[in-house]
């Protein structure tokens, strides 16, 4: 059965050619809507013959006609939405490139390593020491080889995180049992890979925070409900079209069509109304939810209690630094005498 949509023309902004004219210096050129009319017409004659989803298939066939002329700029009578739903628009397009921005930055906080890049170096040299390790195992014994698993297992446990602070408490440590931790310098360098690696923790626990109380809220409310509010805008352009597709067919519509074609404009404005309330709704709520503000204080909180925490070691350790320095100077000068 052929679609309402098959013998339905677009009102043409310009004439069209007489029937036969020839090709030469009299065509004044193409119509887009004529030529936009033909390819959306031959798809539609071939759409009637894939019942049962003709119907629907030619339903969107006129909302592609009906964006395709506003493209051209050839279309008429376009639908205006209200002033308040541009505004909201506008204030939703503003929020979400905020989450945006922010997760862009804050999603650093997932990587352990952001503050010390050269553990990319380190892991590339442990990878090197695996394939060598286990190459090396394999001219063990099974019981040989099951040992130096478990040993190279707790070997993985026992690694610090690869942050900047964990990095200093590696190499302070190790210095502290190279030179010995009698010596004054082993024992300040002990003090130092202890204290550091505590502010690697708390730097590790605040990472954590921020991932678990500020990235992935902000990232469910960007995927929730600003996205329910996008997609209700996207149903309202839809709905739209559909409605003046059909204000379309109703003015190019034959006599015994009008009546057919002015219910259907009055039911595609039914749910152009529904579309546009259901989707200010959507808005409003996108932009009133407080969650935001909470985020934001647990963001920061979870950067006070470290830099707290970290103030808090490092003031700490540093007399205790300065104790050593000057019973170090004081040594160096009675030596000198």
């Amino acid at each position: 059965m052929a679609q309402p949509t098959d013998n339905i023309k677009v009102l043409d902004a310009e004439p069209q050619a007489p029937a036969g004219a020839g090709s030469g210096s009299d065509n004044q050129g193409i119509n887009p809507n004529v030529l936009l009319n033909n390819t959306l017409d031959g798809f539609a004659n071939l759409s009637s013959k894939f019942n049962p989803f003709a119907q629907r298939l030619g339903k969107g066939i006129g909302q592609v006609r009906q964006y395709a002329q506003e493209r051209l700029g050839t279309a008429e009578d376009i639908t205006e939405l209200p002033d308040e739903y541009k505004e909201l628009e506008k204030r939703v397009d503003a929020l979400r490139s905020v989450y945006v921005n922010l997760l862009k930055v804050s999603r650093t906080f997932n990587n352990p390593s952001y503050d010390y890049p050269v553990q990319l170096q380190e892991s590339l040299a442990g990878i090197g020491n695996t394939f060598t390790t286990q190459f090396q195992n394999l001219a063990l014994s099974p019981a040989e080889r099951a040992q130096a698993e478990q040993q190279h297992t707790q070997g993985v446990e026992k690694q610090h995180p690869k942050t900047l602070s964990h990095a200093l408490s590696r190499v302070a440590a190790t210095g502290a049992q190279t030179v010995g931790v009698e010596d004054a310098l082993g024992t300040a360098l002990f003090k130092v890979a202890t204290v550091s690696e505590k502010v690697g923790d708390a730097r590790v626990n605040m990472d954590q925070a921020i991932v678990t109380k500020f990235n992935q809220p902000m990232l469910t409310t960007l995927n929730t409900a600003i996205e329910q509010a996008l997609k209700a805008r996207r149903n309202v352009q839809s709905v739209r079209l559909g409605l003046d597709a059909c204000k379309g067919r109703y003015r190019a519509a034959r006599p015994e069509r009008q009546d057919a074609a002015r219910l259907e404009v009055e039911q595609a404005e039914d749910q152009f109304v529904a579309a546009v309330e259901e989707a200010t709704s959507l808005m409003k709520a996108a932009l009133e939810n407080p969650e935001p503000f909470r985020n934001l204080a647990d963001l920061i909180a979870a950067q006070a209690a470290f830099y707290k925490e970290a103030h808090e070691l490092l003031t700490e350790l540093a007399p205790e630094l300065d104790e050593i320095q000057v019973t170090q100077e004081s040594l160096h000068r009675n030596r000198q005498e």
